[in-house]
């Protein structure tokens, strides 16, 4: 696991400074603690920053081919590489290192870009072809790890994260319009869009080529729902498991001590299992809680029963952060605002995780393959809501659920918010019901809020309905979430986290055989009626005891909803003062007000919102005032 970056002029006339590539690398040393190194020649410049992982003695990058015209830079992991490496040995290729990166190298003399099909991994990547002049960028299919670039007529800058490519300063820091309309739509900035105006994520599946000073983009993968063949759910169940277990055994491919994060979930506790029985060793497990009364957000007991059932290396941390102090070094870590608390709890787990491993598994994409998330019960609840008497249905529910109180703190209340977004969406199509279900500001809320005149609507599932291949609306929520919300930003998140504590986190639910699979499973066996993730529970009760199959989803959160009424008050109203939200003149301030007002009454429940603009506020302050 690594960070790499890079500065390519396209006019071969000009050339790089190689201080600024040392500098590039420099502010991402937390990616890669190990060692670092540089390719500087004529107008492209390469750098990274290592976190040794597979051959420790050689595999210093970049790494160059035989005779040096071609070198590379790599952050990721390629599980298959073994096999890959044979095959270009049998085709004459001769390796130097025993390293994943090498192979990625010898595969593009081999096969051009098509290396890419041969693959099986997570990677960002950057290849210099001076033979041709060409360099060769690429992101791994599901989005696992990042990469970001800013291009204009005269250069090309990229990296694992944004604060390398501003290192350059020439390259003006503003605010993207359509980033913003994003973030405030879901609590992330969508792909291809950033937070900064011309600074783009290279989107997941995708390749550039600059060859000769021209740019082009392509894409080379993408996973198409509703293809399945019609077998009996017993084999969907028993592929499902046997999948795991090889995308587990690719993953446990490592030089340095490695661990997995649990939860006492269905999904972290059904990783370690699987863990246990292919090493036949104790597995390095790591849990948190969270201390006072946040029993809700306490996973200690249930993480405890697996670790003494497997016997696993158990790790376990009770906290109480000071969040004041810790979302300012997250939110820097991050590169963009977040509205999602758990880069808390992410990069306190990795943290505690560093000081014994080097390399965490993490239980992510779960619910995106097989239908974990309530919001995904509303196709099924619509079919019964029709059937509720019409007064009831459009006058007077709607009216009771109007005047409950707010407050996440309250389980009960935190369910009832649920059906309250439920029955406002109700009588919407089903793709703007969805979207109503995900979004923070509505349209008409974000533009109440939003002084800028340059916006973007919250329309995501106009661009990915279409794409998924599939006419069921389950499958094309499914297409929407892995190519949205996992990507940009749970993955994103654990990567920035895990980063953060110079940790490489590896993801074996988003194997992408696995995930091309999980494809084709047809949704009537992913969400059953009202069980959600239907296929793999019944996967999991072969291998998992009866309890932790009964034990009620909760999600790797914490107290967030005290945390904005308790701890964060004082600071949420320093931050978001009238003063602060005018002199940005992004916001009007009104709105602002009215929220936190009606919050701190517990008239509505604002809480995503407030985090939203918190975070926001405080990128504001470190990456554009400096």
């Amino acid at each position: 696991m690594c960070g790499i970056t890079g500065f390519h002029y396209l006019n071969s006339s000009k050339h790089v400074d190689p201080d600024l590539i040392q500098k590039m690398c420099d502010v991402i040393t937390h990616r890669g603690p190990d060692e670092e190194g540089q390719h500087v020649e004529g107008h492209i410049g390469l750098g990274m920053r290592r976190l040794s992982i597979i051959d420790l003695s050689t595999g210093k990058q970049p790494i160059y081919n035989e005779d040096g015209s071609v070198c590379i830079v790599f952050n990721g992991e390629i599980y298959n590489f073994k096999e890959l490496r044979d095959l270009l040995k049998s085709k004459g290729h001769v390796f130097k290192t025993k390293t994943d990166t090498e192979t990625i190298l010898h595969g593009y003399e081999e096969f051009g870009p098509d290396v890419l099909q041969h693959l099986n991994g997570m990677f960002g990547l950057a290849i210099w072809d001076s033979n041709n002049n060409t360099l060769f960028i690429a992101r791994d299919r599901i989005g696992i790890k990042p990469l970001y670039y800013y291009l204009d007529e005269e250069k090309l800058v990229f990296g694992s994260e944004i604060k390398s490519i501003i290192v350059d300063r020439t390259i003006q820091r503003d605010v993207d319009a359509g980033g913003l309309g994003y973030f405030l739509a879901y609590g992330y900035a969508a792909a291809p869009h950033t937070m900064f105006r011309n600074i783009k994520k290279l989107e997941p599946a995708h390749f550039m080529l600059v060859k000769n000073g021209k740019v082009s983009f392509h894409k080379y993968w993408d996973v198409q729902f509703g293809q399945g063949d019609g077998k009996p759910f017993q084999q969907y169940k028993q592929q499902l498991l046997e999948l795991l277990r090889t995308s587990i055994e690719r993953r446990l491919v490592s030089d340095v001590p490695l661990g997995a994060f649990l939860s006492g979930g269905m999904d972290s506790s059904g990783i370690v299992t699987l863990m246990s029985e292919i090493t036949h060793a104790p597995v390095s497990t790591y849990s948190i809680g969270f201390g006072g009364k946040d029993i809700f957000h306490n996973e200690l007991d249930d993480a405890r029963v697996m670790a003494d059932k497997l016997q696993t290396d158990h790790h376990e941390i009770l906290v109480e952060p000071d969040v004041v102090d810790l979302l300012p070094k997250l939110i820097w870590h991050m590169d963009e605002p977040v509205a999602d608390s758990s880069i808390i709890v992410s990069y306190l787990v990795s943290k505690l995780a560093r000081e014994t491993v080097t390399v965490i598994l993490s239980g992510v994409g779960g619910d995106e393959l097989f239908g974990g998330y309530k919001r995904y019960l509303g196709y099924t609840l619509n079919r019964y809501y029709g059937k509720v008497p019409g007064i009831l249905r459009k006058d007077i529910l709607p009216a009771i659920f109007e005047k409950l109180p707010a407050d996440r703190n309250s389980s009960v209340m935190n369910f009832l918010r649920l059906g309250k977004s439920f029955i406002e969406s109700s009588r919407l199509s089903p793709e703007d019901q969805y979207n109503k279900m995900i979004v923070l500001f509505d349209d008409k809320f974000r533009n109440d809020l939003l002084q800028l005149t340059d916006r973007v609507s919250s329309d995501l599932n106009r661009r990915y309905f279409p794409e998924s291949g599939s006419e069921d609306y389950l499958d094309r929520i499914l297409y929407m979430d892995m190519k949205t919300q996992l990507v940009d930003q749970l993955l994103l998140l654990t990567d920035k986290m895990t980063m953060a504590a110079s940790i490489e986190g590896r993801v074996p639910f988003l194997d992408h055989e696995l995930v091309e699979f999980a494809a084709t499973i047809p949704p009537k066996y992913k969400v059953h009626g009202f069980d959600l993730r239907h296929v793999q529970k019944e996967a999991m009760r072969e291998i998992l005891p009866p309890a932790i199959m009964k034990k009620k989803k909760r999600g790797f959160g914490c107290p967030i909803g005290r945390w904005v009424k308790d701890d964060l008050n004082e600071y949420i109203h320093d931050l978001l003062s009238e003063e602060t939200v005018k002199r940005r003149g992004y916001f009007n301030f009104p709105v602002i007000g009215k929220v936190l007002e009606d919050h701190y009454a517990n008239r509505a429940d604002y809480t995503d919102q407030i985090l939203a603009l918190l975070t926001f506020e405080i990128w504001h302050q470190q990456y554009l005032d400096d």
